[in-house]
């Protein structure tokens, strides 16, 4: 069975006006180094690409910094990919094979001039009775 053997915590806060100049140009070389391509198509599909582009950058960070604290450290941008799920919610997949064994928590959210992320990211462990 598996249990939640640590917890790790993150949070990110991120100007949206950092977004803006990127909202003409999906190919921007910073966005594609950050952003997977389906995370690209999801934002530019978006009426207010860079409200979207902010909310999943604040997630990614907050993603690395919660498994950070759990002495987790090699991963990139491209690695913790966000998505949403077929309801609108925002999920996480880690494309990393440091991964396993990790359940990944977020909320996105945004204003007017702020984009905000906070993530918890347990780590389980088996915990077999003999």
């Amino acid at each position: 069975m598996l249990q939640i053997q640590n917890l790790g915590v993150g949070t990110d806060i991120e100007n949206i006006g950092r977004f803006k100049k990127f909202i003409s140009d999906k190919n921007n070389p910073f966005l594609n180094h950050i952003f997977t391509k389906n995370e690209l198509e999801f934002c530019f599909s978006k009426e207010v690409v860079a409200n979207h582009l902010a909310a999943r950058f604040a997630g990614k960070e907050a993603s690395i910094k919660a498994l950070c604290s759990l002495g987790r450290k090699n991963f990139n941008y491209k690695d913790i990919e966000i998505l949403s799920d077929s309801g609108g919610v925002p999920r996480v997949r880690i494309n990393n094979k440091n991964s396993d064994k990790l359940q990944v928590y977020l909320s996105l959210s945004h204003c007017k001039d702020k984009a905000l992320a906070f993530v918890i990211v347990a780590e389980l462990s088996n915990n077999e009775k003999n």
